[in-house]
This record gives C-alpha cells, structure tokens and sequence, in this order.
C-alpha cells in the first residue's frame, strides 16, 4: 500500500459499526432476558437514574454545536483560579499564610469570617479571621496586590461591611477599581434556611441588594457582592438537582429583585457568583457545573440579556459531607477526583480543602498537598487546556441533560409557589431536603454507601479522639467607645465605607447589618454523613475499657471465614477490641476460650445449616457462665430467628441491617452511651 492510499482508508474500517439493537441483544443474553433499562439502571440517589451508556443517537435532539459558555480569564482555554483557603487565626499570620500561598502557586485567597448575633444578645462575636476594622483588613492584605490577586471572601450577611473595608482600601492604596476582582458570598435565601429567620425585615434586605449591586456597577464593576451558596445545600445532605434547583431559584429571586428596581440586567447579572460543592460522585459533578451554566444561560435569557456576554461565574469546592474523620488521609482520594471532577467540568475558581481541615486546623502538610493537587491538574495533567473537555461524551452530555431538566423543574416549582424566600417561609425547601437526608442516612446506616475506615474497612488500631482540635476560633466583637459616625451616604457600602474609614468597628454598624427577631421558620444544617458512626466510635474510644469482640468460627470453613471477617469488620466500626481466631474444632473449645477471655461480646461464626445444632449448644452453655457475653449470630436465617432468640441469641448481624441502629443498641448494652 503506498502512501497515497493508507492516507484515504479510515484506521476504523476493519471495525464495522455496531448498532444499538445488536448491543442490547448481547446484553439481553447476559441478563437472561432482564430489562437492562431497568437491572443496570444506577440508583444515583441523586435525583437521576442515568443508563449503563448512551449512543450517539441519544444526544440526536441536543444543540452542542459551541462549547458550553464560559469566562475565560487568561490564554488557556479551560483556566480556572487556585484558590487556597486561609485557616490561620491570627491577622498577622494570616497575612503570611496568604503571601506564601501565592508564592507557592496558588492565583487566589479565600477568607472566612462569620458574625453572630444571638437574640438578646448585645454586640455578638466573630468567628474565623478576627477582622473587626479597618486596620485588620490592610494588615490582612499587606504586601498583597489586590490588583493581581482574586479574592473570594466568604462572609455571609457580614459582606457589606467587608466590602466597605475593601473600597476604602482600593482608595487608600490608589488603586484602579476596574482591576480588583472579588466574590463575597453574601446569600440571605442560605441564612433563612440555616437560622429560621430573617436577618433584617424583608424589604430591608431588598434594598440591600440593590445597594451593593448599584455601587460595585458603579465603583467595582468586577467585583461579584452578591452571592448564590450552593455549598450548604449539598452540605445539608441535599440532592445534586436540588443543589441547582434552589441555586437557580435563589439566582432568579436576585434578578427579580434587581430589575424591579430598574437596575440593567447586564449589570444585575454581573453582581452574582455561584459557589458549588463538588461531591464524590465523579461524572454527575462533572455534568452538574455544565448543567449549571445550561440552566443560568435559559435564566438570563428569559430576563432578556445576552447569554454571551453574561456568562456564569462558578466557583468549586470540594465537599464537606463526605469526609471523614478515622482513616482521614482516604480524604486526600476523595478531594483529588473532586477536583480534577471541578476542573474538567469548567470551573473558573476552584477550593480544594485541606483532608484534615473538619476537625482541626489544617498544618502545612495538609495545605501544601490540598495546593499541589490543583497545580498538577492544570501543569502536569494539562486539564487547562482544552475548551470543556466532557463535550461530546454522549455519558456526560446526557447526563448533563437529564440533571438540568430535573433541577429546571424543581426550579419551576419553586417558581410556582411565589420565589425561593416563599418556598422557604413555607417549609418546602426544607421538607426536600430532609427527606434526601434521610435517604442518604439510611444508605450510609445500612452501608450501602461506603465510607472506608468508618462504615467499611476500619483500622482497629487507629485512635483519633486526641488529634480532634479547634478549626476555626470564635472572639466577641468590639465596640468603639464613644464613636459618632458622621455620613451623610445613603447606599449602605457609602455609609460603611465612611464608618471604617473613621475608625469604626464591625461592632459599631452591626444594626445596620442584622436585626434580629425570633426564628419563625424551619431550618436545616450542614453535617458530614460519616459523622453518625464517628461519634459511636468516639464514644467507645473515651470510655473506661474497649468492649472486646470473639469471633467464633466453627463448621465449614468457607462460611465461618467469610462470616467471622464480616464480623470484624461490622464491630471495628465501633472500634472494639476484636479477637479472630482460625477456628474451632467443637463448641467445648468455644467455650474454652470464652471463659479464659471473658469478652463482653461472642460472634457465632458459620454456616446456616450448622447454626440449627451449634446454636442451642452455645447459648445453653454461655447460659451458664458467671458473667455471660452477649451472644450474638451471623447472619439472619429467617425461618430460625425466633427460635435463636429463644435459645439466647441477642443480636443478629447480616449485610442488610442497619449497622449504626445495631452498633447503638450495642453501646447502650455495654453502658458507653445512655438509652
């Protein structure tokens, strides 16, 4: 063949297409003739169900024809921002953490600071960064170009008044407005659903947002004040569509607020910011960002402004539910698929939070390989480098699909009912969301959703309980003494600015960030899922003795080796001290050893048909034992259960029970936690 030739004959020739009805032949075959539309459709517990594949067929009524739209801030087609979070406590130190971050290869600085203002409470205090004026918030930023360097504050309803800070500082240091860029995460639909109320009268809060929109348009156009959190709805145990849906609804709600009041739709739509959790499940948090900006791009549309030049912005971060607390180094797994999970679905800014940062505060380690996980993405895996690489991948454009549709139509019904901060007077948020932590909670009970060192796989001889410290820092607020603000501002940012620049404290405007009343409404809260099984295994490692585990594996070996491992792994949950011998000739050696050992639980380790002599044996034997173990069977024959708890069988362990409900009636028995 010469060279003209082998040019014009495909590589694929000798591959002949195959078509859809030839593959689900073969696959019939497999199944026995199951529906594999039914048997091999995945239960994602996420609000879809997508098929084992797709074909190109399949994306035959989807419009793909340009990349999916995005900002791009530099040359290379997928950039994103390498955001590190900073944990210090200290104003100072955080300065320095900040400054060796960007040294070290990160493009930009996420800060968190929360105020809290208990009712009755006078003043309130301040948790994370203790920035209480404006002589904290230049020593926060020294040495820090603000004209280089993104910075995403996550401040809540505490945002205007960072933002003040921030302006003064822009006039102070004579810089050029339209170069500082900035996110804050202010986000009054998130605050009504995690405290019951609102945190100003309604229309106050409207008004608000009406006023930082004007001025960052005005002064700091490339400034985002306004910002959609999508975080505490998947950190509440929310479902990916629901995470959108109420993501969409809250970005809605804000350009409904903002054009009612006359304000331009480009510059409502350049006010906002969405901020998203990346879980664990790889392709659907792919697809759920490039939903994202499917569903922003119909929004923007239908209020009138152009898609193109009002492209989402969408900031990652990797997930607080799922991590875990014992074997936490399988955290920096689950954080490395998140990212590269954010980063190819398109993600301008991106968090990847230290492995260790829920349950003490992050060291150098932790922080350097949370920074280095993004680096290699972008520098040596190269994922920076081509316009949305899922395109064209018939899984994740369906999958793409199929979440945007479910997510557009819990946003209609949100819609329906009168906006998002209806919705959540009304409790139906929040009903939704509960009932998918339920379901999330059952499976991880029931250990149909693995959390290995925790619910699966433990390591009997890890011991967390002194490695648990303080993450964040709580310190009150500080008033002035006898401060008389002179403004005459009418827009809140103009007044703040104009306070701090007098030397005010956050302490000293606070009425004009919160006024509080009593909550009125439901509420939901963020927690980590593995979290349940962790405080059973906290409680065991505090208290006076380890609970100590026999196994007893008697009969055919296969089925008591299989049983006794499943054994020790379902008490190594609770961390018990688990004692797993190869095996036992006959029940006088079982009972033996039980003697010599005194363990406060034995395992019956084997096979259903041999449990119908060797149960009866046991029990009656441990019956007469001065200081019987509770006695416990593996697995669960149906036909025979009654007549093993009559027998002396307390408790029966198999793959299907709930292992958290059965591992707490185990701590109640043994006294390590109260009924």
């Amino acid at each position: 063949m010469n060279n003209s030739d082998s040019t014009k004959q495909s590589l694929f020739e000798e591959f002949p297409p195959i078509s859809t009805e030839e593959w689900e032949k073969v696959i019939n075959q497999d199944l026995k003739g199951a529906d594999y539309k039914e048997k091999l459709k995945w239960q994602t517990g996420e609000g879809v169900e997508p098929l084992p594949f797709y074909r190109r067929e399949d994306l035959s009524d989807l419009d793909r024809s340009t990349p999916l739209p995005k900002s791009y801030t530099n040359t290379e087609a997928n950039s994103w921002e390498i955001c590190e979070p900073i944990f210090e406590n200290n104003i100072s130190q955080a300065n320095e953490a900040a400054r060796n971050a960007l040294e070290r290869g990160a493009d930009a600085l996420q800060f968190q600071i929360t105020i809290r203002r208990t009712e009755g409470m006078i003043g309130g205090d301040i948790q994370g960064l203790p920035v209480q004026n404006q002589s904290d918030f230049t020593a926060l930023l020294n040495e820090i170009s603000l004209e280089n360097t993104s910075l995403h504050f996550d401040t809540g309803l505490a945002s205007p008044a960072l933002l003040g800070m921030l302006w003064d500082e822009i006039q102070n240091q004579s810089l050029d407005p339209k170069k500082v860029r900035a996110t804050f995460s202010y986000d009054p639909f998130v605050y009504l659903l995690q405290h019951g109320q609102y945190p100003k009268d309604r229309e106050d809060i409207k008004r608000d947002i009406c006023d930082v929109t004007q001025f960052m348009a005005k002064n700091i156009p490339a400034i985002r004040p306004l910002g959609v959190d999508g975080r505490f709805y998947h950190n509440s145990g929310a479902t990916i569509v629901q995470e959108l849906g109420y993501a969409m609804a809250s970005a809605s709600e804000y350009l409904a607020i903002l054009t009612d009041d006359d304000i331009n739709i480009d510059d409502a739509a350049q006010s906002l910011s969405f901020c998203f959790s990346i879980g664990s499940n790889y392709f659907l948090e792919i697809a759920k960002f490039r939903a994202a900006r499917l569903l922003w791009k119909n929004l923007i549309e239908a209020y009138g402004a152009d898609p193109e030049g009002n492209t989402a912005y969408l900031h990652g971060e990797t997930s607080r539910w799922n991590k875990t607390l014992y074997d936490p180094y399988t955290n920096m797994l689950r954080t490395s698929t998140e990212g590269m999970a954010g980063a190819i679905a398109g993600c301008d800014s991106l968090t990847v939070m230290p492995f260790d940062e829920h349950f003490r505060q992050p060291n150098e380690f932790s922080q350097r390989i949370a920074r280095n996980q993004q680096i290699i993405l972008s520098e040596e895996a190269y994922l920076d480098k081509v316009e949305d690489p899922a395109a064209g991948s018939y899984y994740l454009e369906k999958l793409t699909e199929k979440i945007a549709e479910k997510a557009w139509t819990i946003f209609q019904d949100v819609e329906a009912e009168g906006g998002l901060f209806k919705a959540l007077e009304n409790g139906t948020v929040q009903s939704a969301i509960q009932q998918s932590q339920k379901q999330r909670n059952q499976a991880i009970a029931k250990r149909g959703r693995t959390f290995v060192g925790t619910n699966q796989y433990t390591n009997a001889d890890e011991s967390m309980s002194d490695d648990i410290g303080k993450t964040k820092q709580t310190v009150a607020l500080r008033e002035s003494e006898d401060i008389n603000i002179e403004s005459d501002a009418e827009n809140l940012i103009e007044f703040l600015s104009d306070a701090f620049s007098q030397e005010a404290n956050i302490a000293d405007v606070i009425d004009n960030l919160f006024d509080f009343g009593k909550q009125k409404y439901r509420t939901v809260a963020p927690y980590r899922g593995p979290q349940a099984f962790e405080e059973l295994r906290l409680a065991t490692e505090n208290h006076k003795f380890t609970p100590k585990v026999l196994n007893l594996p008697l009969g055919n070996k296969k089925w008591r080796k299989g049983r006794a491992t499943f054994s020790s792994n379902f008490f190594g949950c609770a961390g018990y001290n688990i004692k797993d011998p190869i095996g036992f000739e006959d029940v006088d050696e079982a009972i033996n050893t039980i003697k010599k050992q005194q363990p406060d639980i034995a395992v019956i380790c084997s096979s259903d048909k041999e449990y119908k002599d060797l149960v009866p044996a046991i029990a009656d034997a441990v019956s007469t034992l001065d200081n019987p173990p509770i006695l416990v069977l593996a697995g669960y024959p149906e036909q025979d259960v009654e007549t093993y708890k009559e027998a002396g069988i307390d408790e029966f362990i198999y793959s299907k029970c709930n292992v958290l409900q059965t591992l707490t009636r185990f701590q109640q028995k043994l006294n390590i936690i109260e009924n």
